[in-house]
């Protein structure tokens, strides 16, 4: 049994209370998918919770733009990454933050062990591509050509911030219309399987989402550490949703001038 996070996005409130969560429930690996950073207002302590905690972490589109440029962002994003950069730029223990620039500047764009891939955006374009729940009807193309590429049964993602299965028909369902719902037991089809956001989920639902992974032990020996924790058979993903204190993080945005008040208000909406 093992967590997988995803879009933390600066958000303290939410990944403390995710990870508090994750404890109680004796779940001692945990994964993240990206997005560590960028629009919220805690980039170091969040930056720091994943370096300690999770066992792996996938660059994000957000991680990315902090590093290097913050390309096709809309103003409030782009504004939010500049903002990001110059807090972990003016840490004052100089070791702690070339420690943070490392760990970002480290992150792989995929982790794939034998038949389950774990990407950011998708299967084809693993930081930047989302595959939108309406993506099913609007662009099945879209959804199509990612099955097409996914040379695994599994892929978990995030970016969307909407928690779900895709399946190759194409096909989506939200957690809340699963048939076993919260669980999505795996039966031999392949799926695309968003996790959901912790720090700004946007999909009508303010809670912090995240997945736990329940599983049968595989024989395998492991080669990593990595491995080690992923050698499993799934046998079922089990979404969660948290409730976490949003007046908390949405005052530090308001009260910051260079990030934008929709940043903060957006979150009571779960947009």
């Amino acid at each position: 049994m093992y967590a997988l996070i995803s879009d933390i996005h600066s958000n303290l409130e939410a990944i403390q209370t995710v990870l508090a969560d994750i404890q109680e429930r004796n779940v001692t690996d945990v994964f993240c998918l990206g997005d560590v950073i960028g629009y919220g207002p805690n980039p170091r302590e969040c930056l720091d919770l994943v370096h300690q905690h999770c066992r792996a972490c996938l660059m994000g589109n957000h991680d990315l733009a902090v590093l290097y440029e913050p390309n096709n962002f809309n103003t409030p994003a782009e504004r939010a990454c500049y903002w990001t950069r110059q807090q972990l730029e003016s840490e004052p223990d100089l070791e702690r933050r070339n420690e943070r620039w490392g760990f970002l500047g480290h992150l792989p764009v995929r982790i794939q062990h034998k038949d389950v891939l774990f990407v950011h955006g998708s299967p084809r374009r693993p930081i930047n591509e989302y595959i939108f729940p309406e993506d099913v009807f609007t662009n099945p193309q879209k959804v199509t050509a990612n099955f097409e590429r996914l040379d695994a049964r599994i892929c978990f993602v995030g970016h969307t911030h909407q928690p779900g299965v895709f399946l190759d028909d194409p096909y989506f369902d939200p957690p809340h219309e699963l048939p076993d719902s919260p669980f999505y037991v795996l039966e031999d089809e392949r799926a695309i399987v968003n996790i959901g956001s912790v720090g700004q989920p946007r999909d009508r639902d303010p809670r912090a989402s995240y997945v736990i992974i329940h599983d049968r032990a595989d024989a395998d020996e492991p080669d990593s550490i990595v491995e080690a924790a992923l050698s499993c058979s799934i046998k079922q993903v089990e979404f969660v949703r948290l409730e976490y204190d949003i007046d908390a993080t949405v005052k530090k945005i308001l009260a910051e001038p260079e990030l934008d008040d929709l940043l903060g208000n957006r979150l009571y909406d779960g947009r």
